[in-house]
């Protein structure tokens, strides 16, 4: 019988081993106060301890037995909306994934878009395209209000986790890689056609499929996952963390622990930012690194389907290449990538450009970089001599400037997606395992690679339409489906091995 440990950063909490359902509401009413936990409670990748309060997270221990049936064994994930927990289904015999959603987060657009595709369609079919929805959903009474509750299939880990597990050099990585950027395209375009927005379409939604789960044992799963590292919830007051608070914080099992179970067939998950295109939101809390200048730069536009268009792109880059696109290695200030973003696209418009200006005035100058502290004197020296304009809604003029300069810098911008997708990369090998060869008897192999030459100008070609400033501008998902990068088969990357010196570690040549 296998027996679950934790680690424990403080000793005085008690055994996960005190097992209870997580549906038991207190018996006196709870006051509308606000606890404060101690900041330190929050660190490690943890869930933001401060949404143990009204209208937040629900307090879940290992052990515990959701809905009188699904009991918890470790966390698979946590964000501002929800938290996953890896379970066993007591009833079915089965593992899944339970996704309790934050009291104030349990959306009906959500309920709604699963209903729509469930209308129309079995769900082995969404699953051929790609769509992962719920099994099962209920609602769980708690502390803290009453949450939405998604039964999910198991997955694996994002996409971006097993891109970087794959090594360029080796001949079946190319056509492993353009099928799941295939696969990626296809599953935003059956979104698109149904009417329905991601909304927070970004690797770490698009998760592998595993297979062979469910023919794993207890003790053969927690041998995978290895134990879970649990820290202690603190109050600012001292006071007991619960009952809005759990008494310790589980740490997400790392991602590569399932990734001998893991298939080439990727699952789209959480449309907990998604929403009919008829009815778009104000905005998505979809990460910077993926987020089109409409949803960066506040007020500036309303999102679409052309806003899943850029953060596709950017998606479909860090697949295939192995990094992110508009990622900065100094730091990005306040967030925004706009220096990665301008370095492809040029200047910002003045829509976006006013409302950045805007933004970098309202923050700390000590938390922005050199280059926005700049911009943002500048902005104030004017502003000392001019009126503040009103923020005016988009007109043709401005998109005409843009467009302008795209024009008369077409050629530069060619030069740029082609010049960072025909780098060549290079790679010392080992030729002998550590194990078998005596350090100072193991020789290595330099490999280096590049993307052939038909692939960068369609690939570069692809991405110049759909990283446009203009949402209007940017093509559809149609157009990314039958463009020929997407259609094309395998790229047949370069690859030429040769000697070199021994090197312990791993680079690229940019």
């Amino acid at each position: 019988m296998a027996t679950r440990t934790r680690t424990n950063s403080d000793s005085s909490a008690k055994s996960q081993n005190d097992q209870h359902d997580v549906a038991d509401v207190p018996d006196e009413p709870l006051t509308d106060e606000v606890i404060e936990y101690d900041p330190g409670s929050g660190l490690l990748g943890l869930e933001n301890v401060q949404m143990y309060n009204k209208g937040g997270h629900h307090p879940v221990h290992l052990d515990d037995i959701i809905d009188g049936r699904f009991q918890v064994y470790h966390k698979l994930g946590n964000g501002g909306f929800g938290i996953v927990w890896f379970c066993r289904d007591l009833t079915l015999g089965k593992w899944r994934a339970v996704k309790i959603m934050a009291a104030n987060y349990s959306s009906e657009t959500e309920e709604k878009i699963y209903n729509r595709l469930l209308d129309r369609h079995t769900r082995e079919y969404l699953e051929e395209n790609h769509i992962m929805i719920p099994l099962e959903r209920f609602w769980l009474e708690g502390p803290n209000g009453r949450h939405r509750c998604f039964v999910m299939p198991v997955c694996g880990w994002p996409v971006s986790d097993w891109r970087l597990s794959q090594r360029d050099y080796k001949p079946e990585t190319d056509p492993n890689v353009r099928d799941t950027c295939r696969q990626i395209v296809q599953s935003l375009f059956f979104l698109h056609s149904h009417g329905i927005c991601h909304g927070d379409f970004t690797p770490r939604n698009i998760l592998m499929k595993i297979e062979g789960l469910d023919d794993l044992d207890e003790e053969e799963i927690l041998d995978m996952m290895e134990e879970a590292h649990c820290y202690t919830v603190k109050t600012e007051s001292g006071r007991p963390p619960g009952p809005r608070a759990p008494e310790y914080s589980v740490q997400p099992v790392d991602s590569y622990w399932c990734r001998s179970l893991s298939t080439k067939s990727i699952a789209v998950i959480d449309l907990g930012q998604s929403y009919f295109m008829e009815s778009p939101p104000r905005s998505t809390g979809i990460p910077s690194l993926y987020a089109p200048p409409e949803i960066l730069f506040d007020g500036t536009g309303t999102p679409g389907p052309y806003s899943d268009i850029w953060s596709l792109a950017c998606t479909l880059f860090e697949v295939r290449t192995g990094t992110q696109l508009f990622a900065s290695i100094t730091g990005g200030g306040i967030g925004i990538p706009v220096l990665q973003i301008e370095s492809y696209l040029g200047p910002l418009p003045n829509i976006y450009n006013h409302a950045f200006c805007e933004m970098l005035r309202k923050i700390p100058r000590a938390s922005i970089s050199p280059r926005q502290q700049s911009e943002s004197s500048e902005s104030d020296q004017k502003q000392n001599l001019e009126p503040e304009p009103e923020q005016q809604p988009e007109s043709e003029s401005e998109w005409e400037q843009e467009e302008g300069y795209e024009s008369e810098m077409e050629d530069q911008h060619t030069d740029k997606f082609e010049k960072v997708l025909g780098i060549e990369m290079r790679v010392l090998r080992k030729l002998q395992r550590p194990e078998d060869v005596p350090a100072d008897q193991q020789s290595s192999e330099f490999i280096s690679w590049r993307y052939s030459q038909e692939e960068v100008a369609d690939f570069a070609d692809l991405l110049r339409k759909m990283l446009r400033y203009n949402p209007a501008k940017r093509i559809d998902i149609g157009a990314v489906a039958s463009h020929p990068w997407n259609i094309n088969g395998n790229s047949k990357s370069n690859i030429h091995p040769g000697n070199s010196s021994l090197l312990l570690q791993l680079f690229f040549k940019f």
